[in-house]
């Protein structure tokens, strides 16, 4: 058996169970492993991003539209732009109601309404007012079924108030009632007694126009 000569090889000492390979140089060992590890996190990465774009793309829409059609108010008019019979039923009743109350407003604005006495005498006396203005109010206290008996000036103390209604002393529960009569008909003050009239008397100023 031939002798070599001693050299650095011989100083090595042998390997040991598990050690095969130790030669390599550093960083060789595991370098096809740490590929194949890089690898699965760039294919998880890729699904990831493909499972939120989907998302996006079919998912977020339907929602959208879901909470939108949610928020519609429901249509109040037909096809042809027409409101619907119940909103027309609606509008006709409001309509209704506002006629209603503007015509008992009406009402309240209409003027003198009839005399509830038709029999108990009145006079009218004119007070600084327009020429005929005596006559023309008797003409229309006779259209509202008063007993118009006399119509003429005013020739007794001067007036501070026009309209105002006035009766004789010691007038009866009849003429009182009728001067109460007048007066709210026509929105005088209170009736009072005059000693020189002798009927149930309207008088009438420059208020009045004929």
């Amino acid at each position: 058996m031939s002798q070599h000569p001693h050299d650095e090889f011989d100083d090595v000492p042998p390997y040991q169970t598990g050690e095969a390979g130790k030669h390599r140089s550093p960083g060789a060992a595991g370098t096809g492993a740490a590929g194949g590890s890089g690898f699965r996190w760039i294919a998880l990465l890729a699904g990831f991003v493909l499972l939120v774009g989907a998302f996006a793309y079919f998912i977020v829409p339907m929602l959208t539209s879901a909470d939108s059609e949610a928020g519609e108010p429901e249509e109040s008019v037909t096809e042809s732009g027409e409101p619907s019979a119940e909103e027309s039923a609606e509008g006709e009743d409001a309509e209704g109601s506002a006629d209603g109350e503007g015509g008992e407003e009406g009402g309240e604005a209409e003027g003198p309404q009839p005399a509830t006495d038709t029999e108990t005498p009145v006079q009218v006396a004119n007070y600084q007012g327009i020429s005929g203005g005596a006559t023309t109010m008797g003409e229309e206290l006779e259209g509202l079924d008063y007993n118009v008996v006399w119509e003429g000036n005013w020739n007794f103390e001067e007036r501070a108030d026009t309209p105002a209604v006035v009766y004789p002393a010691g007038a009866g529960e009849a003429e009182i009632a009728q001067a109460e009569s007048l007066a709210e008909n026509f929105g005088t003050a209170a009736p009072e007694e005059h000693p020189d009239v002798s009927y149930v008397t309207l008088i009438i100023g420059s208020e009045y126009e004929g």
